[in-house]
Parts: structure tokens; sequence; C-alpha cells
């Protein structure tokens, strides 16, 4: 029965692996691998008129400086990797998901009758305050009025709604849901 091996190598050393299958095994990377391992076992690339890879106490300087690719393209994945969690983190306002929903969760729902109503009418009598907000989620006022100020601006939660009149000393937020 045969068995399966899987190798994980760097970008640049599989494109080299690519390219010589294509060229000495009509592109099959299996036979090639095969076939280094066969030379490998015999000693048959051991030879310097091949033109072998100089040998240092720690290993071939072709391992080496390929463990250092490998090491490279690691770096390059990590580093993606960061760079799509800062994203995130900018695009969410350095908030978990859990403070928006929390946030959306206890705003005061207005269900009907808003569409002609006057805004400050609505405030006054349904908004609430950020901190507010933030007592019943049970988070501090400063997330509560970061996500308040994501929420008002984003154009999925376009029911979120925000008015800052004279008699208010903070803005107050309540989401208006159409039936």
């Amino acid at each position: 029965m045969s068995e399966q091996v899987h190798i994980r190598v760097g970008e640049s050393r599989h494109e080299k692996w690519v390219n010589h299958a294509e060229a000495e095994y009509d592109g099959n990377m299996s036979k090639l691998i095969r076939s280094a391992v066969e030379k490998e076992i015999s000693g048959a690339g051991d030879n310097a008129s091949e033109g072998a890879q100089t040998v240092e106490p720690n290993g071939r300087i072709d391992d080496i400086l390929n463990g250092v690719e490998d090491n490279g393209s690691a770096l390059e994945a990590i580093q993606d990797r960061l760079e799509n969690m800062h994203d995130t983190m900018l695009s969410q306002g350095g908030l978990p998901d859990k403070v928006f929903s929390d946030v959306y969760g206890h705003l005061p729902v207005v269900k009907e009758g808003f569409e002609d109503a006057d805004k400050g009418a609505i405030a006054v009598e349904f908004g609430a305050t950020a901190g507010e907000i933030a007592e019943k989620a049970g988070i501090s006022e400063l997330e509560a009025s970061r996500a308040l100020v994501q929420l008002y601006y984003e154009d999925e939660y376009s029911g979120v709604q925000m008015l800052m009149t004279e008699g208010f000393d903070a803005p107050r937020y309540w989401l208006e849901v159409r039936q």
C-alpha cells in the first residue's frame, strides 16, 4: 500500500522545485521528489563533480538558506495576519463585537410614528445618553460612547439616531425600527 508524504516549503523553494519538475519531469512534482530521495539514499548526489552543495559543519548551505527563506515566508504570513488584525481593530474602533452588540441591544427603540415626528421630541421622550446605555449594558461610558458613534455612522445600522440639543448635556441616542 502506498503512503502519502506532505512537505511544507517556502515560496521560493517551491518555485524552484516546480520549475525543475517542469523542465526534467514533465511537471510531475511527485517524480521529482521520488528521484531526489532515491539519489539521497543511494548517495548518488554526493559527488562534487555534479556541483553538489558546499557542506558546513552545521549542514548544507542551501539547506540553511532555504530554512532562512522558509522562516522569512512564515514571518511574512505572521505580518499579514497582524495587519489583518490591525485593520479589523481599526474598522471596529478597537472594540470587541460584544460591546457593539451590547450597546445596540440597549438602545431605546422607537417603533412607529417617527417619520414625521420632531427629532427633538423623540430625543427627549425616548433617547438615552451614552452613560445611561453603558449602565444598562454593564460597560464603561467611554466604550459605549465609542460604539454609539460608530453605530451611528455605519450604513448597516441606519436606524441608530442621535441628537444633541441645547437642553442636553450629552447627545441622546435611540433606534428607529420600521415595521
